[in-house]
């Protein structure tokens, strides 16, 4: 999550606690923003929920490709490894199984293996002629499966944390013009309660840290 709009959040939460326990029954307007607030901070919450998971999707999905990928490039080796000597008697088939670049593109990889794992089918009875196990295109086939089926997961979990970052920035700013609404009523409100105007300031406080060093930048505004 992004920092500011984590910051943002942590207060919106705090003031949505003081408001809890500062109800103004006698103001409608106060109570109708209250419940926006909490209307808007349980979506965003959501959220930031959706974006963890759709980043860690991301994650899991990277690491199985490429564990796959490696996997595939060494079956196909072999298959290839047969395509060469058998290709003295089927001419054919050594153009079909070509050992697909292990640093190219995903979907040039993948277009590439399964070219040659339907070559080998063609052509299976030679190949297990020249050694290749009976079961080989099974597995094979199941890894080009599987590497799929990564590379959608990782789309789609990218989709999924991006667009749940786009919609988190929207419902932040909803959340903050709601609370500049309940701050203008609580300052109003407590103008004669020194004791709660500052429990609400406080509540109401965004805490950003002071910079690091001479030069960085202001923090951003609340």
């Amino acid at each position: 999550m992004n920092y500011s709009i984590r910051r943002k959040l942590d207060m919106a939460g705090r003031v949505r606690e003081f408001c809890r326990t500062h109800p103004d029954p006698t103001n409608s307007g106060y109570t109708a923003a209250v419940q926006r607030l909490e209307e808007r901070l349980a979506r965003a919450e959501a959220l930031a929920q959706q974006e963890i998971v759709g980043r860690q999707s991301v994650a899991g999905a990277v690491i199985n490709k490429e564990q796959v990928r490696l996997e595939i490039h060494r079956l196909i080796a072999l298959l290839a490894g047969l395509a060469e000597p058998a290709a003295r008697e089927e001419r054919d088939l050594a153009v079909g199984i070509i050992k697909p670049d292990v640093n190219g593109s995903h979907q040039a990889f993948l277009t590439r293996s399964r070219v040659a794992a339907q070559t080998g089918a063609t052509h299976k009875e030679l190949l297990v002629k020249y050694g290749m196990p009976d079961a080989f295109l099974d597995e094979l086939n199941a890894k080009l499966d599987q590497y799929e089926q990564s590379l959608n997961q990782q789309h789609a979990g990218r989709a999924a944390h991006v667009g749940a970052r786009a919609e988190l920035e929207a419902v932040t700013a909803d959340v903050m013009l709601i609370i500049r609404q309940i701050d203008a009523l609580s300052r109003f409100r407590f103008r004669t309660d020194a004791e709660s105007l500052a429990a609400w300031k406080s509540a109401r406080d965004v805490a950003w840290p002071l910079p690091d060093k001479e030069g960085d930048s202001q923090k951003p505004a609340a």
